[in-house]
């Protein structure tokens, strides 16, 4: 039998998973190298953060990051219940030429 501590710590140990859905990897994919590179490594930066301050999060359900980053508008779910961070949203940033 499993106790709920032994749950606990399992649970806690769990690394944040980085998705990216299939609508959106194409749009990650037309990046350029550059922008792309920093856009996963943020992701991933950010999922290890997560990780790190799980016991500081709100585990009630997923919310969603936005941010500038890599001349992009992106947007992020992160679910805590689920260990898992969701790419949700990409647009390049307008230019204002």
């Amino acid at each position: 039998m499993t106790s709920v501590e032994t749950v606990g710590s399992q649970q806690s140990s769990q690394a944040f998973t980085v998705l990216i859905p299939r609508g959106l990897q194409a749009a990650v994919d037309g990046l350029p190298a550059q922008s792309r590179q920093e856009l996963l490594a943020e992701l991933f930066r950010m999922a290890a953060l997560a990780h790190e301050e799980r016991g500081l999060l709100p585990s009630s359900a997923p919310y969603t990051l936005r941010l500038d980053l890599a001349g992009c508008q992106v947007s992020v779910e992160l679910d805590p219940s689920r260990s898992r961070l969701t790419l949700s949203g990409l647009s390049r940033a307008r230019s204002l030429a």
